[in-house]
């Protein structure tokens, strides 16, 4: 004990069922903190329906540390103890119904396990029948609107709310067509050179993109990008614990150990950046290509005094059942301001840090789940619903509807991409990695587009009221609706025509669908010192060559004067079958 209100010679040793009655005297009285937050005391459990054996104290004595007339200071030395059986105590330990599993914070994502007050989401229950509402009222409205000189046949009025609860939470779910799958083969004619560039503004924030990991060996390949990365960090007088976040985009998840031992030894100090690891389709000579996200307070805001945006990292390693702990070194998140970035977030049970079972549904409703809890830990204010920018990272083609389902139904207006890539950690289905505001609720929201030569262009963009942070996702498709989720061609006819399509498109038409999606980033924005993080994925086998699509980024960015830090990535397929580019853009000026 060390508090006023408790002294070691009458409270040392006491249950906290005998002196939770004076806790709660002490409380009104000092203020003391009931629960021992403050540290006005220390516990030890000698038995839990968790322990096998009790544990009986034999010989204890009182140490009194400092004798202080106010607040003294003691403890108890715990000399000798033993273990004695509990009865009824076989090799399985049964849980009272009280103690729940891990599992058991799962069974219904997102409902009440965790719940608070200021807990505004919905359960899953909840979430499941506000849509067969919807189907029914869609049904009913449709009924209204039946020819009434037509007879129809039971059969032919489909139960949809039947056809909802029959939904397949199949990872090989996907609609009938044609689907490339040669995309291993492809990646080889793809080189990759590294265009690694470093450009920062006015507020502190960098962006590094391009880093080219070179080599078959995948250790040789991290060091050869992380020295590249501390080079370029030299360039602007930054280093490693000035990084926020880490994009890595592997060729092989097989040899991630290897790549994560030079990582380690890199970001060994604590409080590291957030990261995202997934494995894409590089060429045997390329083993990984990097991007990051750099802060650091400009010294002239600091000597004037201003408000200064201080870096928060939150870095939590203990075990529970409320979201992942971090099991390497990266952060789960990060804070600078109102800015928020999180980490990758696969859908693992927390309390067992295993991958939970079942298929896309599940996976991406739980990972999305962690996604809030820890928006929710950084900020009060903060949730799902304050996603700005998102990358929704999966391995099959048939989970990117499900996933974008569980997103839309908790938020609207998100900017996200959606990248089909070979794997991910823990062999998982989806990975969820975001960039949010505290102040989302004063964001406003764009859908636009327009055809540049044969191609269509669809752009979705979110900007502040001060115009200070925006974020947008441009889709280039060789068909209509490039926005619209739809993951086979017709037939592999139109396989081949698009394929033929995609690849012929000229720098020209490129540098076009850049200039139009930074218009709609910069968004007026005057800033003499103007920096931008821009992503290409690129259908590994249909797109343009990677180096036009460099070229084309760089003559952009010489035109416009705009330092746009821009990393291409190879991926599987994206949300669409005729989407072969999608680009995605983040200024922060705050």
């Amino acid at each position: 004990v060390a508090a006023l209100g408790l002294d070691p010679r009458i409270h040392l040793g006491m249950a906290i069922k005998d002196i939770k009655p004076h806790l709660m005297l002490m409380s009104e009285k000092y203020s003391l903190n009931v629960c021992g937050e403050g540290g006005e005391y220390e516990t030890f459990t000698l038995d839990c329906p968790l322990f096998r054996k009790k544990l009986v104290i034999d010989e204890k004595e009182m140490i009194l540390h400092s004798d202080d007339p106010v607040a003294p200071v003691g403890y108890l030395n715990l000399k000798r103890l033993h273990l004695e059986p509990k009865p009824d105590m076989g090799d399985e330990i049964k849980l009272p119904p009280s103690v729940k599993g891990s599992l058991d914070f799962i069974s219904d994502l997102s409902d009440s396990v965790f719940s608070d007050l200021s807990d505004i989401e919905l359960s899953e229950t909840e979430l499941e029948s506000i849509e067969k509402l919807e189907i029914e009222e869609k049904k009913k409205q449709e009924a209204e609107n039946l020819n009434p000189l037509v007879t129809y046949s039971t059969n032919d009025k489909a139960d949809l709310i039947d056809t909802f609860d029959s939904q397949n939470d199949s990872l090989e779910s996907i609609e009938d067509g044609y689907v490339y799958e040669r995309v291993r083969g492809d990646c080889e004619k793809q080189p990759i050179r590294d265009h690694r560039t470093i450009f920062g503004n006015n507020h502190g924030w960098y962006f590094i993109g391009g880093i080219v990991g070179e080599g078959t060996d995948t250790a040789l390949a991290t060091e050869d990008a992380m020295n590249k990365l501390i080079n370029l960090l030299s360039l602007e007088n930054l280093e490693l614990r000035d990084i926020c976040s880490v994009n890595v985009y592997m060729r092989d998840m097989g040899h991630y150990k290897e790549l994560n031992d030079v990582y380690a030894r890199h970001f060994s100090f604590s409080e590291p950046p957030t990261r995202v690891c997934v494995q894409c389709p590089l060429p045997s000579d390329v083993g990984l290509v990097l991007d990051a996200v750099a802060h650091k307070e400009p010294r002239q805001v600091e000597d004037e005094g201003a408000a200064v945006n201080r870096r928060v990292t939150m870095h939590v390693q203990g075990i529970s059942h409320w979201a992942p702990a971090n099991i390497g070194p990266y952060s789960q998140a990060i804070k600078v301001g109102e800015v928020i970035g999180t980490c990758g977030q696969i859908a693992l049970v927390a309390g067992s840090m295993q991958l939970a079972g079942g298929g896309p549904r599940r996976q991406s409703a739980l990972a999305l789940r962690h996604v809030k809890r820890v928006l929710r830990a950084v900020h009060p204010r903060a949730h799902i619903r304050s996603v700005v920018q998102s990358v929704c990272y999966v391995t099959h083609p048939g989970t990117v509807g499900e996933a974008r389902r569980q997103l839309e139904r908790r938020t609207a207006g998100a900017i996200v991409q959606y990248a089909v890539v070979e794997a991910l950690p823990r062999a998982a289905a989806v990975e969820w990695h975001a960039w949010a505001h505290t102040d989302n609720n004063r964001f406003e929201y764009e859908e636009t587009g327009c055809n540049i030569g044969e191609y269509k262009v669809a752009i979705t963009r979110r900007w502040n009221y001060e115009n200070t942070v925006a974020a947008f996702v441009c889709y280039v498709a060789t068909g209509s609706s490039p926005s619209a989720c739809r993951l086979a061609f017709p037939n592999e006819d139109a396989c081949s025509r698009h394929r033929t399509l995609a690849s012929v498109m000229t720098k020209a038409d490129v540098e076009r669908v850049l200039h139009y999606a930074l218009n709609k980033l910069l968004n007026e924005r005057e800033e003499k010192k103007s920096a931008v993080k821009m992503r290409i994925f690129y259908q590994v086998w249909s797109a343009p060559p990677a180096s036009l699509l460099e070229e084309a980024v760089r003559e952009v960015r010489a035109a416009r004067g705009v330092g746009a830090a821009c990393t291409l990535v190879p991926v599987a397929s994206l949300h669409n079958a005729f989407t072969f580019l999608s680009i995605s853009g983040l200024r922060l000026d705050e």
